[in-house]
């Protein structure tokens, strides 16, 4: 008889909270969400191709291009920290990322996730540090000097590498990795215009380069850590 009364309460507090869900799924228009657990099932399954994943839930949604998700459907902890908003939208993109930019702050979450690769930097900075670094930049990359530096590097790399990797993959009849090549072009001019050294990873032979390798595994682990379920349930207990 002792335990009818907590019976009872469980099973208030289930229909309560099953209730409780079901309408708040309903305002979800993303990847399914379940009781718990909410869309993250989908989310841990789909980690090594993320990407991908996000653009097929973006297309579903039709010509609105966005879509809401919650990855802690818990009363008082779903409105505070578990609605993700996804969206691609023209219009939504100018809104976030110009008009009303200082509504959009990354937040603690983002930035303890992101600190080990970027720091306090530009990409990973909020308020007044982010304002400072950002004034710094724009007097910096509006120089016509640095931008005839960018236009021979680039223009080089293309010219007397990557064609030649092309050119030669036509004659030789063999496949080619685009994306690898555009991330060694990439990686080549960023590093020779903000450290004043080449890496050379777009030479013929495409050489590893320690560094590069480094950094792509750094910026994955990054990614990964941001979205898996471990970092999900200690930011819900911690």
């Amino acid at each position: 008889m002792e335990t009818l009364p907590l019976l009872l309460t469980l099973t208030a507090a289930l229909s309560a909270y099953f209730l409780w869900f079901h309408f708040l799924a309903r305002t979800l228009t993303g990847p399914k969400a379940w009781p718990f657990v909410g869309s993250l099932p989908a989310l841990f399954k789909n980690r090594n191709q993320v990407h991908d994943w996000i653009v097929g839930n973006l297309r579903a949604t039709g010509g609105s291009a966005t879509y809401q998700t919650c990855i802690i459907p818990l009363p008082f902890l779903a409105h505070k920290q578990g609605f993700y908003t996804v969206t691609c939208h023209p219009k939504n993109l100018e809104h976030i990322l110009k008009t009303r930019f200082d509504n959009y702050p990354k937040g603690p979450k983002w930035q303890t996730a992101f600190h080990d690769l970027l720091g306090q930097g530009i990409f990973n900075s909020d308020g007044e540090t982010w304002l400072m670094q950002r004034k710094t930049a724009a007097l910096e990359f509006t120089t016509r000097t640095l931008k005839q530096a960018m236009a021979r590097w680039v223009n080089r790399s293309i010219k007397n590498r990557l064609w030649c990797i092309l050119d030669k993959s036509i004659k030789d009849n063999i496949y080619v990795d685009l994306q690898d090549l555009l991330l060694r072009l990439t990686f080549d001019n960023i590093c020779g215009l903000t450290f004043g050294k080449d890496p050379e990873t777009l030479s013929p032979n495409l050489p590893e380069n320690p560094f590069a390798v480094a950094f792509d595994t750094a910026t994955e682990a990054t990614m990964h850590r941001s979205v898996t379920l471990a970092c999900s349930l200690v930011d819900l207990w911690f």
